[in-house]
């Protein structure tokens, strides 16, 4: 009990104003900052093994120091900063990623996945297992090279209800919303059941990855892909000097056996040309639309050649109507158009047109060939080499993807194959930077189930069966 009056209207006077002062700033500002204990290291939640949101190297490609809790908005600290800055020194564009899996709650602070808010563009948060989310303010909004407000720094793909996995490609740093003045950077935020936490212990724990998808496999020992006594796909690398090295197989010591086919500058493929179950080398010459095929892996010329298609196309090779044997089709780059044919030329002659064509993808789209749902049928996949999307249908027609994931890394070459024998293809990534190939096993997103170290080659390719 209060001994008096006085004192017990003391003590309410100064709670009203307490109240008051809380409501003049919620009023103000929309939000209110966490009691400032929470920002204290032994008040932080459990740190969960996550991914740090911006590619690269700490001092080198980015840094940041704990301002959490710190003022902003003048003198008066009318509000306190609810995450850290990560400083790009002076970059705009720098990928920004999902540390873990999730999915999008809102862009641009729209949770409507058709009007995303372009005239406040550019943040996004992303709810996480357990209670947590992460947030993201400043991401890029400039078209590259300018300071003019009319790019997008938001990922393809990246709207509210979408799922991402850690290290998935979400956005571009940069000086949106109120940072114009400032350095290129990105307000990270964390979230814990709704509160917002220090960012930093997270952001000093997560693990560093030097280009989106880069995740390393799991820590824990695993089977090569390809079970003891399966008919297995396996890769073969070509180098610039037009030197083969088929793989026996895909683990520690596999066997490779070497041949030269080809000139500089053609684009190499394998095929099974007669359906005796072993793929043998191919050529196109995109200059002249020639083909260039090889009935044994060894060196040699030429056993088949004719032409088809138009300079420039891509060539895509397999069993488009499931009859056992491989054809050679083509990808029209400028069209982003399949012209399927399912026979192969002969004596030097011109194939004349294709059997079928169709559209799928677009422009700048990567294709590659695979069975995806094992009905013994080729069909065709596209990787967006800018995201690390892939996109494939189960049928040899226009529409949208039957299936799409994220997988792999910026730069990666994809290949897809049966790595472990069960029928179907899934996909795999060839990356140059480290000379590693990164098998997926369930095309399904996620860290890789298998890497195999390949070294430095300009094109590796699915070789057929390895047992």
């Amino acid at each position: 009990m209060y001994s008096d009056k006085t004192t017990m209207t003391k003590i309410l006077g100064s709670h009203i104003f307490k109240i008051l002062a809380l409501l003049f700033l919620v009023a103000s500002f929309g939000e209110v900052l966490p009691v400032p204990a929470l920002a204290a290291s032994d008040a932080t939640p459990n740190a969960p093994d996550w991914i740090f949101p911006v590619v690269g190297a700490d001092g080198v490609d980015f840094t940041y120091t704990d301002t959490f809790g710190d003022c902003r908005g003048g003198s008066s600290c009318p509000r306190r900063h609810q995450g850290i800055d990560i400083m790009t020194y002076g970059v705009k564009g720098v990928p920004v990623v999902a540390p873990a899996d999730g999915t999008v709650r809102y862009v641009n602070w729209s949770s409507d996945p058709n009007d995303l808010n372009p005239e406040r563009c550019c943040t996004l948060a992303i709810t996480h297992a357990n209670g947590w989310e992460t947030r993201y303010l400043h991401l890029n909004n400039d078209t590259p090279g300018t300071d003019d407000g009319l790019g997008w720094g938001i990922a393809e793909g990246i709207v509210p209800g979408a799922s991402v996995t850690a290290g998935q490609l979400i956005g571009w740093v940069g000086d949106s919303g109120n940072a114009e003045s400032t350095g290129p950077h990105v307000q990270w935020e964390v979230h814990k059941d709704g509160v917002a936490v220090n960012p930093t212990p997270y952001a000093d724990s997560a693990r560093r990855i030097s280009a989106p998808g880069n995740i390393p496999p799991s820590a824990e020992p695993v089977d090569p892909p390809c079970p003891d006594g399966a008919a297995c796909d396996s890769v073969i690398a070509v180098d610039s000097g037009g030197l083969w090295g088929l793989r026996g197989g895909l683990e520690p010591g596999a066997t490779v056996d070497s041949f030269f086919f080809g000139d500089p500058g053609d684009v190499p493929f394998m095929g099974d040309w007669n359906g005796d179950g072993v793929a043998t080398p191919g050529l196109y010459r995109q200059s002249d639309g020639y083909v260039y095929v090889r009935h044994s892996n060894t060196q040699g010329i030429a056993d088949t050649e004719f032409f088809f298609g138009d300079p420039g196309d891509v060539p895509l090779v397999g069993d488009f109507d499931g009859d056992g044997r491989d054809s050679v089709s083509i990808w029209r780059v400028a069209e982003a158009r399949v012209y399927v044919i399912n026979e192969l030329g002969e004596e030097g002659k011109g194939l004349g047109a294709a059997d079928y064509s169709y559209d799928f993808g677009k422009t700048g789209d990567t294709p590659f060939v695979g069975d995806f749902d094992g009905d013994g049928i080729d069909t065709i996949g596209l990787y967006r080499r800018s995201t690390g999307f892939v996109y494939f249908r189960n049928s040899n027609t226009a529409g949208s993807a039957d299936g799409s994931f994220f997988f792999g890394a910026v730069g990666d070459q994809i290949l897809a194959g049966d790595w472990d024998g069960d029928g179907d293809d899934s996909v795999a990534v060839y990356r140059p930077s480290d000379g590693r190939l990164y098998i997926n096993l369930e095309n399904e997103p996620g860290p890789a189930y298998w890497v195999e170290d390949i070294g430095s080659f300009s094109h590796v390719l699915t070789a057929g069966r390895s047992n």
